[in-house]
């Protein structure tokens, strides 16, 4: 019995695509075109080849800019700052802050 074999062609090795480094203001101009583009947020990025989850979190980030409106600058010491009320119950915690799953985030002056 002879037996045969076939050659198949060898697989070409997948390159990863190069992954694109773009600024804050490159995001916000992607995001202005897909806005004025009528176009769905998949077939955007199929143009564009952007990934669909990056897109999407740089469409929140610029979301939340324009709800949270201006800058607020925080970094004045709070002992700048006229009386801050002190958190129920504790008198030497000035701020707190609930991060979720039973975490807290506690700041104080003294």
């Amino acid at each position: 019995m002879t037996t045969s074999t076939i050659a198949l062609p060898s697989p070409l090795p997948l390159k990863p695509k190069k992954r694109i480094q773009r600024t804050r203001g490159q995001w916000k101009s992607l995001v202005d075109e897909f806005t004025a583009s009528g176009l769905t947020k998949v077939a955007f990025c199929k143009k564009r080849g952007i990934a669909t989850s990056c897109f999407h979190r740089w469409q929140q980030v610029f979301a939340g800019q324009s709800a949270a409106g201006e800058f607020i600058d925080i970094t004045e010491p709070i002992a700048a700052v006229a009386s801050l009320p002190s958190v129920e119950g504790n008198a030497d915690w000035q701020v707190e802050l609930e991060l979720g799953a039973g975490m807290f985030l506690r700041l104080r002056t003294r």
